[in-house]
């Protein structure tokens, strides 16, 4: 074997015992082994180490499935809110939704500014910092005249670590952002993490070409989906179908932060909310209330989770 394993205790094992090892062993083929097996088993390998490292620190998350508000400051209110209270619910993340801090709505004309929304963001990140949770927001940042939309990762001590913007825009979306222009995998507190946000789930091809090799364990999805009402009506709905492929075939967890209300179309609201965990092998871990206002807080990797009704 060549796995430079030691035994968790120093003290040698009596004749004929061994030592408990919580690892992976590896065994080294004396013969050559062609390279599409070899290259089977060094992923599976890969990605079973990954899986256990992240389920044995199972980290606490939260989902804030809280309502979007037409005004910046309430919205920011609504996660300072979520923030402090996923905390004392005992979690060490909580993710929130697709432009979080502005609301995903037409006064995002009003709100992405810099001087606007900087300051809303620097409010989050500091909230994040006084209770000491990392928070997963989105919000506009803005890149010499460009205007991005885009998903920030806020570490506990409300420093920002990474940034995702999204580069699948819809076409009425790119008259106002530009598309980023790669999708980076950041190390929020030990974790893995990238952002797919919103209908980019139905871009598989893309999004597996810029994850590749790159170990992420957790991708959040935050956005505003529901089911095409001009398609028959399916369980899973199509888009979580979607993600449950791309849970799958990265290996990572992925998380949903749904909006669950629309301003622009109320009537868009019935089926919002809803958000859904998924497991690494694609399995479908639990969903959220359909249209409810909460948070859900939850052991990565858990069938349930502890809901926190909020009001509107």
């Amino acid at each position: 074997t060549e796995c430079g394993l030691t035994p968790r205790s120093s003290r040698p094992a009596p004749a004929g015992a061994a030592w408990p090892l919580r690892a992976i062993v590896v065994i080294v083929p004396p013969r050559p082994v062609g390279p599409c097996l070899l290259g089977r088993l060094s992923s599976n390998v890969r990605r079973h180490i990954q899986h256990r490292l992240v389920r044995s620190l199972k980290p606490t998350v939260a989902i804030a499935q809280i309502p979007m508000f037409w005004e910046l400051s309430e919205n920011v209110r609504a996660i300072k809110q979520a923030l402090a209270l996923a905390k004392q619910a005992g979690a060490s993340y909580c993710a929130f939704s697709e432009l979080a801090v502005t609301g995903f709505h037409r006064r995002i004309v009003d709100w992405a500014k810099p001087e606007v929304s900087g300051p809303a963001v620097l409010e989050v990140q500091q909230a994040a910092a006084g209770v000491g949770i990392a928070a997963i927001f989105g919000a506009p940042t803005y890149t010499g005249s460009a205007r991005l939309n885009s998903h920030l990762f806020v570490a506990s001590d409300g420093s920002l670590v990474g940034t995702v913007s999204k580069i699948g825009l819809t076409n009425p979306e790119a008259t106002f952002f530009q598309p980023g222009s790669d999708r980076p995998v950041v190390n929020l507190e030990g974790v893995r993490c990238t952002a797919v946000i919103c209908r980019e789930v139905e871009d598989e091809a893309e999004v597996l070409g810029q994850l590749a090799g790159t170990g992420v364990e957790v991708i959040f999805w935050p956005g505003q989906m529901r089911p095409d009402p001009a398609k028959p009506i399916t369980d899973p709905p199509e888009h979580v179908a979607q993600a449950q492929a791309l849970a799958r075939k990265t290996g990572a967890y992925v998380l949903q932060t749904n909006w669950p209300n629309a301003l622009n179309r109320p009537e868009e609201s019935e089926n919002t909310g809803h958000s859904v965990c998924i497991g690494p092998e694609g399995e479908l871990l639990f969903r959220l209330p359909k249209q409810g206002f909460g948070i859900a807080v939850f052991e990565l990797g858990e069938k349930t989770f502890r809901w926190l009704a909020s009001d509107a």
